[in-house]
This record gives C-alpha cells, structure tokens and sequence, in this order.
C-alpha cells in the first residue's frame, strides 16, 4: 500500500510507511503523523508545496482530521533521488477522538484512511494533487504514541478520583492499561482487587455480603440507601470473579462497563474510599452512619 504525489501522472514522492508519535499538549492529546517513502530523481526541477494530510476510520470511513499541513512546506525534485524522504503532520486529538479511534481499533493495529493533498508548479504551471489509501501503525507504536501523549495517564471515565492509596491508584492504573491493550478479563480481575481491597480497608466484608443476602430476600423493601449500595458493590464483585475462574469472555465495552462502576462506587464515601480533611474529619463507620 502506498500514498504518492505526482505531476502529469508521474510520481514525485511515494510513502509507503506511516509512523505516529505522541507528545503532552494542552487541553488535548498531541500526535505526530509521519510519512516514509522517497522522491523519485525528475529531469528538471518541480516544486511540491502546500502539502497536507487527512485522516479517516478505514471501515467504514468517517474523518478524524480533514487537513493537517505539514511541517515541510515546500520540496524541490530536481535529478538527484532521496530513498528516506520523510514527512511530518502534527496534530492535537480530544479524548473523544482518542476514545473513538481505540474503539475502533480494538485491541489490533491503527488501519487509518490517509489522504495527501498538495500542489506542484513546473515551467509556471500548477497542478493540485490528491491521493487517497488506507495504511497500518503497528498496535505496540500507537500504544506507545498514547502512552507518550498522555492519554494512558488518565482515566477513562470522568469522575472525580479520591485521595486513595497508592495500590489503589495501580490497581485502576492497570486495568485501564489492560483495556487499552486487549486484555479485558486482566482489566476485570483488577476491579475485583479493587473492590477487596476497599472491603478490608473500610472492614465491611461481611455488612455487603449481608446486604446483598437480603437484596434478593422479601425483606428488601425495609433496605436503606446503603445497604443498596453495598448489595450493588457485592454484585459488582460477583461479575469480577468470572476474571479470575473459567473461561468466560469479556468485551472491551464489558470491561470499560466493569471498570467504570468500579471507578464510580469508589468515589462514594460511604461504600468506597471515605472523605477526610485536614479539620473537622468526616468519616462513615461500617454500619454507614456518619460520625
């Protein structure tokens, strides 16, 4: 599969190689698509400006980013050939893009739709060109382009995140990691460690196991808000067990679902990791009653 500029018909530039990189950027996620090929040796000199890139979801196509100019705006192809003439496109994606380019993805490599528009002048004369091919980032490169732009440094659902251990923070660290990487019963069994470990820290094991007893008992109309909450909590970690036992498969969409109540029954004081401040601490004991 190659992507080429041409004049007349003929081919400048051809790239068959398309490579990605990310860096931080502000209020976003910053990538640099680059372009690998070489430029053909032309008789007299043609001059390639004005270039630009567009991206798009292979299949079906929808665009990502309708024009990206690149950073080298003008070329010159005279006799003398270039086997490593490169290109590069930076650009800025919001986590809604990022969050619909890894669902499409999956847990394979990047197939993106690529188009190169650009102009040539020779002897006066102008010519716009456009060329259009679908072409592949190897998984583990975009991985580490996600990685280096930031993206795997936050977390998938917006909920505001306690103060919480360490372990905690490298528990849900790594499950989404395990999310983004394919491995969606690891992502699932680190909920459950999750949710053991808010059991023995807030010491209500046995309050959420009789909770949920009596979720499906006739008593639980009498059930407070809590002993809901918990019953939930018990329930979730009845889904995560299916990580550690038997073959059961889970989706992407199943584990971000897993990862997300997770993520939400942690930030709730009274069945996940308690509120505290420096004056005046709010705490919950194992019953719920606050004190």
């Amino acid at each position: 599969m190659r992507i080429s500029i041409k004049q007349n018909g003929n081919d400048l530039l051809e790239f068959n190689q398309l490579n990605i990189n990310g860096r931080e950027a502000a209020g976003g996620y910053g990538f640099i698509f680059s372009l690998k090929g070489n430029r053909r040796a032309c008789e007299k000199t043609i001059v390639v400006f004005d270039i630009r890139l567009s991206l798009a979801l292979s299949d079906p196509t929808k665009p990502i980013i309708t024009s990206i100019p690149s950073s080298t705006q003008i070329i010159q192809c005279h006799n003398y050939p270039n086997n490593n003439e490169q290109l590069y496109f930076e650009a800025i994606l919001t986590k809604e893009q990022v969050n619909a380019l890894e669902e499409y993805r999956q847990n394979n490599d990047l197939r993106l739709n690529v188009s190169l528009r650009a102009m040539t002048s020779s002897d006066g004369i102008l010519e716009a060109n456009y060329d259009c091919e679908d072409l592949t980032a190897p998984r583990e490169q975009w991985l580490k382009a996600l990685n280096s732009s930031g993206f795997r440094q936050t977390i998938l659902f917006e909920v505001p995140l306690p103060s919480a251990s360490e372990e905690l923070v490298g528990l849900y660290s790594k499950a989404q990691e395990f999310i983004e990487t394919g491995h969606y019963k690891d992502a699932v069994m680190q909920c459950r460690h999750i949710i053991e470990q808010i059991e023995s820290t807030r010491e209500d094991k046995k309050l959420s196991g009789t909770a949920n007893t009596r979720a499906h008992s006739n008593d639980r109309k009498g059930m407070t808000a809590i002993e809901r909450l918990l019953s939930l909590r018990e329930q979730l970690k009845n889904v995560c067990q299916l990580g550690a036992h038997g073959d059961e498969f889970f989706s992407r969409s199943q584990a971000k679902a897993v990862l997300g109540m997770t993520m939400v029954l942690l930030t709730e004081p009274t069945v996940g990791v308690s509120n505290t401040s420096d004056s005046g601490e709010k705490n919950f004991d194992k019953h719920g009653a606050s004190q």
